[in-house]
């Protein structure tokens, strides 16, 4: 039996006019990073209360929390949206700066030259291809990298839309990317918003409030996506036993670990590890 290989960051699917209702239901209700690549026809669509009238050839980028109403499209739309994990985001200091740009936010589709478009959309059907393969033709790293050199592409293609280039290096976009780049290298074992603050020079207070409106959730949500990225990793990955992860990660004790990560995922520990390894 063919088996596909485990993509927890990533899930694509692909809608037609008969089935676009599927899409706006569907991205109503993740808080997830959406990338749609309107390959054919026209779709109009209200994004966060603006009406856009969105061609073939274009690219609509969908940040967390977008509001989406008033979808229709014509007979021959061919739409590809790529769903991605805010935690797969926060690996990526380039999409974390467009995540706090409201310029993304009110102006989230952007019409792609013939001189990029080849390239963009080549690169989006390698990853279609390569996701809909069995784990003996791909592999989860083989997509991911090559979804890092899209999402590259694309932020290339969106920086223009934000008013002034030098806001990338203001100081709140300074505590973003710092922030990220703290949190993928302690996050696994800093849980407190102090640790952050204090690296940072900021206090606890201003950092939580900050975090939150640049980026749309809260610091501790963000704080738990890498600590529950890296329990999974060492769920899937080692043979250590709840306690010894729990140890690694430097919890007081195994049952607090335990109901942390069901807290966060929903499931528990020994659950998320027997379905893992079911599915393998």
């Amino acid at each position: 039996m063919d088996i596909k290989p485990k993509f927890e960051g990533l899930c694509i699917e692909e809608y037609k006019a008969d089935n676009i209702s599927n899409f706006y239901k569907k991205a109503s209700k993740l808080n997830k990073l959406l990338l749609c690549f309107v390959s054919g026809g026209e779709l109009d669509l209200q994004i966060n209360t603006f009406p856009f009238h969105i061609q073939s050839s274009s690219i609509i980028m969908l940040l967390p929390d977008t509001n989406l109403a008033g979808i229709s499209c014509s007979d021959d739309l061919e739409l590809s949206v790529f769903y991605i994990s805010l935690d797969f985001i926060s690996s990526y200091s380039f999409l974390t700066v467009l995540l706090a740009s409201d310029e993304i936010k009110f102006n989230p589709v952007m019409t792609v030259e013939s001189k990029t478009r080849k390239l963009i959309w080549s690169t989006v059907k390698l990853i279609q291809d390569y996701h809909s393969k069995t784990k003996e033709q791909s592999t989860v790293e083989s997509v991911q990298y090559l979804l890092y050199a899209l999402l590259e592409l694309v932020s290339k293609l969106y920086l223009p839309v934000i008013r002034n280039n030098s806001l990338l290096q203001t100081r709140s976009q300074d505590i973003v990317e710092h922030f990220f780049e703290l949190l993928n290298k302690h996050g696994h074992l800093e849980r407190s918003v102090l640790f952050y603050s204090n690296q940072l020079h900021l206090s606890p207070q201003y950092l939580s409030s900050f975090i939150k409106k640049e980026t749309g959730k809260p610091i501790k949500q963000w704080i738990s996506y890498r600590v529950i990225k890296q329990a999974k990793e060492l769920l899937k990955t080692t043979p250590l036993s709840i306690k010894e992860i729990s140890n690694q990660l430097q919890f007081v004790d195994s049952s607090l670990f335990c109901r942390y990560f069901r807290r966060c995922t929903g499931i528990t520990a020994n659950t998320y590890r027997e379905n893992y390894r079911i599915k393998k």
